[in-house]
């Protein structure tokens, strides 16, 4: 990536995410609309390259990894029924509405049950920067969008396997689902107990070397390898990352690591991640699919809000914070982006479908970052 292309996109996610704040819009939404504006669906200035690519997973690494170490453990353990409740209603509502969407539509089977499985997944990189930015990681509502979001994730792996198990897709060699699953439990279980060993005591030992920098570089390695071990396995490296935060949270040294790792983060790397959803977005073509993307727009806010907002509800969560969990839950964002890649690149859906599909994700992850905002200041007032 040339110093030009770097600089483009530190001042378009700079003046946009400043403009969108005077709007009283989030700043993620304002960074992503610098993605639309300066990529290739208006001024064509910057391209999606492998090289933003791969800077834009060190911000949701490093976004993830943060949204982990503000959580509070307890609180998480304490909402798990909930985050689990949330995350299944949040799942079944989706798979069935859009199923039936897509055999109302004409699409073949596989198509229809690419659709469903798309739509069932959940991202909460927007979330966790809005609830960070409002200092609601650590409520109830924050809690739970966070557990189901893990759940989510898993959920999502697992039904993409199933489907190219049950379809025999090309070009998609993986283990089969029933070892692959095990093996994604097994590897998050060692990780998190050797570190919960590991950690106090070689904290303590970098603590006392005077070398500036050397915590932060092997915690930021760690993020990496992990993520790229979960990875191997088919495991989502934000979730890894994710939970590598939650366990630094328990360490004496997390209030520094955080405070290091969020002026580097939020600096530099987790604007390019949300600039980067924008430059994905393209209008050519889309006139004629107007009408296809504002009905699975509509599903999509309406099956997660009222889906994961009544899993809340029904274990007892007061209406005002199972509606944040419900609408926290809508953006489908990265996770939903990846399933739509492979998709493409496995010939289940073509070109149009896939530029649709991503419009689609696109706003459902503004709506969230739109809609979540005054609920959360509302809540606080």
């Amino acid at each position: 990536m040339s110093l030009m292309t770097l600089a483009l996109l530190l001042f378009g996610a700079l003046f946009f995410g400043l403009l969108a704040e005077r709007l009283q819009l989030p700043a993620v939404v304002g960074q992503i609309a610098a993605g639309i504006v300066l990529g290739p669906a208006l001024l064509g200035w910057l391209q999606p390259t492998h090289a933003i690519h791969d800077w834009a997973e060190l911000g949701l690494l490093l976004l993830m990894f943060l949204a982990g170490i503000e959580s509070d453990l307890g609180l998480l353990t304490r909402y798990l029924k909930q985050s689990v409740t949330v995350a299944l209603a949040g799942v079944v509502l989706p798979l069935a509405v859009f199923f039936a969407l897509g055999e109302t539509l004409a699409m073949n089977p596989e198509e229809a049950i690419f659709l469903a499985v798309l739509f069932s997944a959940t991202s909460v990189s927007i979330t966790a920067q809005i609830l960070s930015d409002q200092q609601q990681l650590k409520t109830v509502a924050g809690a739970t969008i966070l557990g189901a979001a893990v759940l989510d994730d898993l959920i999502a792996v697992a039904l993409w396997s199933l489907f190219q198990t049950t379809f025999r897709l090309s070009g998609q060699a993986q283990l089969p689902i029933f070892l692959a699953l095990p093996l994604m439990a097994l590897f998050l279980c060692v990780l998190l107990y050797g570190l919960h060993k590991l950690l106090p005591q070689t904290l303590a030992v970098l603590g006392r070397i005077s070398l500036p920098g050397l915590t932060l570089g092997f915690v930021f390695g760690l993020v990496l390898l992990a993520a790229a071990g979960g990875e191997l396995l088919g495991l989502s490296g934000a979730i890894t990352a994710f939970l590598l935060g939650v366990l630094f949270s328990r360490q004496p040294q997390a209030a520094s690591i955080e405070h290091g790792l969020t002026t580097i983060g939020q600096t530099i790397f987790v604007p390019i991640f949300f600039v980067n959803i924008g430059l994905k977005v393209t209008f050519a073509g889309q006139g004629k699919a107007i009408w296809l993307i504002l009905l699975l727009t509509v599903a999509a806010i309406l099956t997660k809000w009222l889906g994961a907002g009544l899993g809340a509800k029904m274990l007892g969560l007061q209406r005002s914070t199972a509606n944040i969990v419900g609408v926290g839950m809508v953006s489908r964002g990265e996770m939903a982006l990846v399933i739509a890649d492979l998709g493409l690149s496995a010939s289940v859906i073509g070109s149009t479908l896939y530029a649709s599909l991503t419009f689609v994700i696109l706003l459902t992850t503004i709506f969230t970052a739109i809609a979540l905002q005054p609920m959360l200041k509302r809540r606080q007032a």
